[in-house]
Parts: C-alpha cells; structure tokens; sequence
C-alpha cells in the first residue's frame, strides 16, 4: 500500500509539471523501483533533478517521440528531449520487437536524457529471453588513471542474460561509484568511502562536496580506465 502511494504522489508530481499521464506513470514506476532495490542514488533523489530541468524546458513535457526503421533489426529513436525513461523505454521496446522477428535488436536513441538505471531495461529484454546489452553516455566526471582532470563520463555498462529463474544482470559505471551516491551523500552530510574520488586538487578525500568540485577514480585502476 505504501508503495502505490509513493507512486501515486510521484505521479502527480510529473503530471502538475506537464507530462502526459502515461510519461509519469513510466517514470513514476522507475524512480519507486530504484528505492525497493535500494538504488537510492536513483530514486527520490533525482526527482528535484527532473522536475528542474522540466521547468527549465531541457526536458519536453510533451515529446514527439519518432522511430525511424533503418533495417528489419536496426532503428533509431529521437525522444525529442523527452524524459529519459520514456525515450528508453520506447528504444528497448523497439530493441525486443526487432530482435524477436530477426534474432538481433540494434537500437540508437538520441536528444534523451538521464534514464535512471540500465537494469530497468536490461531485465525487460532478459525476461523475453533475449541477451542485451545496454550503454549510455555521460557528463565528464572521470579522471583517467593517473590524472586529475575529468575528462571521461561515467558511462554505464549494462549486459543481461537469462539463466533459469533468476536472470544475471550486470549493472555498473564505469567509475567506483556512481556519481549519484555522491551527490546523495552530499546533501545528507555523509561522508564517502576513502578511494573513490580526489578533490580539485587532486588529493583523495571522503567529502562529498569536495568531490563534486574534483573527480572520481575509475574502477581497476589502469584496466578500468582504459575500458
């Protein structure tokens, strides 16, 4: 019950700001299901960034979303700056169906924006008993081993497979943490595990805030930042 009011409330919140109720239904579904996984770093916490950038016109309330056919396995979406959800929503849709006609989905998505996270859509496939694989890019946040400048996104990598009952999802940024938890850590006051980011100077800290202003550390060191 608690969970379908969250949902209910979060709904209404995006259908004040202009979306339609089938966009919020979406992205209300999304940002609940990252809270009962405990992916908080995309839950609530992002709902401020995405009503925000509605009012600021970077995301379309009211998209024209338009699926282009390049091939019988290959499409292009342009989400028209919808919210991100939908605009992937509507590309792994289109990625199932292509692939379920000729045994390959190859879908690009563009003018979108920041979709939560790429398990969402990954599972989707997996549970049609399709292998997927998900990417997206991202703002640069990065340092490259050995530097202390961001120059790399954090860009998520996502692989899906079926295995029985309980399918293998794999669901990572390619930094130590997602810059998510960082910014949620921020605005509790907490502080980050020791290793994961350097400030601007270049010296590793556990404060948030100075980590915003710096940069995160890849995973594996010189094998992470590489990849």
């Amino acid at each position: 019950m608690k969970q379908n009011l969250l949902k209910s409330k979060i709904k209404q919140i995006f259908i004040k700001h202009g979306l339609s109720n089938n966009h919020a239904e979406i992205a209300s579904n999304y940002l609940v299901k990252a809270e009962l996984i405990e992916a908080k770093s995309h839950g609530l916490a992002r709902l401020k960034m995405y009503c925000d950038r509605i009012r600021s016109k970077l995301i379309k309330a009211k998209p024209k979303i338009k699926v282009k056919k390049i091939s019988s396995s290959i499409s292009h979406v342009d989400a028209d700056n919808s919210i991100g959800f939908v605009g992937a929503d509507v590309g792994i849709q289109q990625a199932i169906n292509n692939a379920k006609k000729t045994g390959i989905g190859l879908v690009a998505v563009k003018k979108s924006g920041h979709y939560g996270l790429s398990s969402f859509y990954a599972e989707q496939a997996v549970k049609k008993g399709l292998l997927v694989w998900c990417f997206t890019n991202a703002p640069p946040a990065l340092a490259p081993h050995g530097a202390r400048k961001a120059l790399f996104g954090t860009n998520p990598v996502c692989f899906g497979a079926p295995t029985g009952k309980a399918p293998f999802i794999l669901d990572m940024s390619t930094s130590m943490i997602n810059r998510g938890k960082i910014r949620r850590a921020s605005k509790l006051n907490e502080k980050i595990p020791h290793g994961v980011a350097m400030d601007s100077t270049g010296k590793i800290t556990t404060n948030a805030d100075q980590a915003l202003l710096g940069t995160q550390l890849p995973i594996a060191g010189f094998k992470g930042s590489g990849l």
